[in-house]
């Protein structure tokens, strides 16, 4: 019975070695995984944008100077509006791929795409907080917007306000977007902190639309444009650039003898540059393309030729002021899925 009952004790070290083996084994296993799928942001400057030259609209890269586009997206579907994540890993972009426009994010190549909310609901114009932990975006069409905040996991989903195209600022503590109503759509900015909002220039423009935050947070860029409302869509003619500063005053327009329709404006990384849509006058036609401009000089280069092209965002790596956190990295970024 003694040797038996020894035995009995050995066998139970092995069993309890062969266990803690097979955490250990599983635990490098499910990190290694981790770590294999997790996205890489792009070595050098990109900008993400819309283009329909391949018979429907898709998600393109290009370098800054329009060189080397490249189709991401590949699915029929109609994808748009893309904007970068803080750190350049993911894409975040609106596609009707699953039924009616909604949120999904890709990775910077391409791959692994996958809804933000396990929800189904009308949901764009999406932009990301500083920190990468959540977003802002608009639900419901233009003539009912409203303007909310979710984490990336789509999560601790709140209500803003009533509006469209929001553009959270660099600070993290206000979101920029247009009041669209009936006969106006005022500049406003929201304040994730005193939940309170505040008009700029409303009686000098009443008709703004696309803002967007300077990297610094000092200024806004904005399209003017002479707004009315058809069948619950707004639509305008003419279109200009803006930039105020972020107290409302010091109000200047922006290539103004070259522009026809110049909406979308989004910044440069290092805020010297904006790069907006505008359209290009051809034959019988007009298409939308993405122009360049210099904020010392304002002389536009036009970056995009064939198709429509439209809704660009620019990353740069050599902008960021602190890489991101491992912590934020494998948790965020990494593992991303639908409620």
């Amino acid at each position: 019975m003694k040797h038996t009952s020894i035995l009995l004790r050995s066998n139970d070290q092995i069993y309890t070695k062969l266990i803690i083996l097979c955490c250990i084994i599983g635990t490098f296993l499910l990190f290694g995984s981790i770590s294999a799928v997790r996205s890489e942001a792009p070595t050098s400057g990109k900008i993400v944008f819309t283009s329909t030259r391949d018979g429907n609209s898709e998600i393109y890269i290009m370098n800054p100077d329009g060189s080397d586009q490249v189709n991401l997206s590949r699915d029929n579907a109609e994808d748009s509006k893309p904007v970068w994540s803080p750190n350049g890993e993911q894409i975040l972009f609106v596609s009707d791929r699953d039924g009616p426009p909604d949120l999904y994010v890709m990775d910077s190549d391409g791959s692994r795409v996958r809804r933000v909310f396990g929800s189904r609901k009308y949901r764009s114009n999406p932009s990301w907080s500083p920190d990468g932990r959540k977003i802002t975006y608009v639900e419901g069409p233009e003539s009912d917007a409203n303007i909310y905040t979710a984490t990336i996991r789509g999560k601790f989903v709140e209500r803003v306000a009533a509006g469209s195209m929001p553009s959270w600022s660099p600070n993290g503590r206000e979101i920029v977007f247009s009041a669209i109503s009936v006969n106006r759509s005022p500049l406003s900015v929201f304040s994730l902190r005193s939940r309170t909002k505040k008009m700029l220039l409303s009686s000098k423009i009443p008709w703004i639309v696309y803002p967007a935050w300077s990297p610094h947070g000092n200024k806004i860029a904005f399209s003017q444009i002479d707004g009315v409302f058809n069948q619950g869509l707004l639509e305008w003619g003419q279109a200009s650039l803006f930039v105020v500063n972020r107290d409302g005053i010091g109000l200047h327009r922006i290539a103004k003898d070259e522009t026809r329709a110049a909406i979308e404006p989004v910044w440069s990384p290092h805020g010297d540059e904006l790069i907006y849509t505008d359209a290009v006058m051809r034959p019988d036609e007009v298409f939308y393309q993405l122009f360049k401009t210099d904020m010392s000089d304002r002389s536009p280069v036009q970056l995009t030729n064939e198709g429509d092209n439209s809704g660009a965002d620019w990353f740069d790596p050599t902008a960021l002021d602190v890489s991101p956190s491992e912590a934020l990295l494998t948790t965020v970024w990494g593992k991303i899925k639908a409620d």
